[in-house]
């Protein structure tokens, strides 16, 4: 996708296209996505409140907040899928997809995995403070390597090292990524339209079969790709709907029927924070997970479409999109940086562990903010010399910025 998103400024206006080079709603959900996991994993798991008191019943405003890792799921299928629809006609379509993954995942990613070897080392030669917690559970390094760790993890039924733990999204986009470009680039229009419902459809009832087998194990339902793929296909299905002329027409002169839709799905989210909020319960695991997506879907779609309102508003401001440009960053280091600075799971009992916590946020946040200026970004912008080309026109430009950012 080369940022053309179709924006609508309301019922009987015509779409138009912003070709500006960068889609600020886009990043703002971005950056709503990585604060959500940064304030799950850096307080609302890990504060201990009693029972009944008053910070008990603030943490539960946070029970869902595990979910932006859906959302991030959601936006790189809207993300990859519209960059592949657009691209399909290219000649070099395969080539320039993979070269642009490959600067903007691998190197960053590499650091990680460098880091995490050095500092477990570290620890086995009682070099480094920390418990067994942080550095004991160890898992063979190769399926980090080849992006294979989720299946390492749900045979395993162990998240493996505590730093490492949050890339079995990244496996699962990865995953994602090696079937994909082939189905776009090789399905007709209804043959794709037809997957990407089958897949929607079969994510929950393979959760759900997974659970029934072995309801201890429930890695298996949780990181393999076929199961989560329901949301990475609802952002599929978002990038075809805005490509599609008819289907989106029917989003633009039907404002109040996707406003209605959009508060029955919250009311839905609201009713799985109070009955299922653990990604453990059965509720969650059948329905919840496709509930949450094509929530997460219908609030994308109202912010492009209709960038007037109150949503895209909201994300358009300055500090959201900010914080999404670095959520790739962001969320693959914040918790070494976690176990490093606690040298254990970061449970939070005292004021003095709290600040350590806000610490830790604000110094995972600079770090990453210089990776991106520093590291990251020159490598995104020497991905983009390659340039899809097309049998009748010169080679396509496409800014960098949006859709390759769109990292979990």
């Amino acid at each position: 996708m080369t940022n053309d998103v179709i924006h609508g400024e309301g019922l009987g206006k015509q779409p138009t296209l912003n070709l500006s080079g960068r889609i600020p709603e886009l990043d703002g959900l971005r950056g709503v996505a990585i604060g959500m996991v940064l304030l799950c994993h850096f307080f609302f798991i890990f504060i201990q409140a009693r029972p009944g008191s008053p910070g008990a019943y603030l943490l539960t405003v946070g029970r869902l907040t595990w979910s932006g890792v859906d959302l991030f799921f959601v936006l790189s299928g809207f993300l990859i899928g519209g960059i592949l629809l657009d691209a399909r006609g290219s000649s070099n379509y395969f080539q320039v997809f993979y070269t642009r993954r490959f600067f903007r995942i691998v190197p960053i990613y590499a650091v990680l995995l460098l880091a995490s070897y050095f500092f477990t080392l570290l620890w086995q030669a009682h070099m480094l403070g920390g418990s067994n917690e942080i550095f004991g559970d160890h898992l063979p390094w190769l399926p980090f390597a080849l992006f294979l760790q989720n299946f390492e993890l749900a045979l395993r039924n162990s998240w493996g090292i505590f730093p490492l733990g949050v890339t079995w999204s990244l496996a699962v986009e990865e995953q994602f990524y090696l079937t994909l470009p082939l189905l776009v680039r090789f399905l007709d229009r209804r043959a794709l339209l037809a997957v990407v419902f089958s897949g929607i459809a079969l994510a929950p009832v393979l959760r759900t079969v997974f659970l029934s087998l072995s309801p201890p194990r429930f890695l298996a339902w949780y990181t393999l790709m076929p199961c989560r793929a329901d949301a990475l296909l609802f952002g599929v299905l978002g990038a075809m709907a805005l490509r599609e002329p008819r289907w989106r027409d029917f989003l633009l002169s039907h404002r109040r029927l996707l406003t209605r839709t959009l508060f029955v799905l919250l009311l839905g989210a609201a009713f799985l924070a109070w009955r299922a909020p653990g990604v453990h319960d059965p509720l969650m695991v059948t329905i919840g997970f496709t509930w949450l997506a094509l929530l997460y879907l219908a609030v994308l779609l109202f912010a492009l479409l209709f960038p007037a309102g109150w949503i895209a508003r909201c994300l358009r401001w300055g500090w959201l999109g900010g914080l999404g440009a670095i959520a790739y960053g962001t969320y693959l280091f914040h918790q070494l940086f976690l176990g490093l600075f606690f040298g254990r799971l970061p449970w939070i009992s005292s004021f003095r562990q709290f600040a350590l916590a806000v610490f830790t946020l604000a110094f995972t946040l600079v770090f990453c903010r210089l990776s991106w200026l520093y590291f990251e970004k020159p490598l995104v912008k020497r991905g983009h010399r390659a340039r899809y080309t097309f049998a009748d026109s010169a080679p396509a430009e496409s800014a960098p910025t949006a859709p390759e950012l769109a990292r979990p």
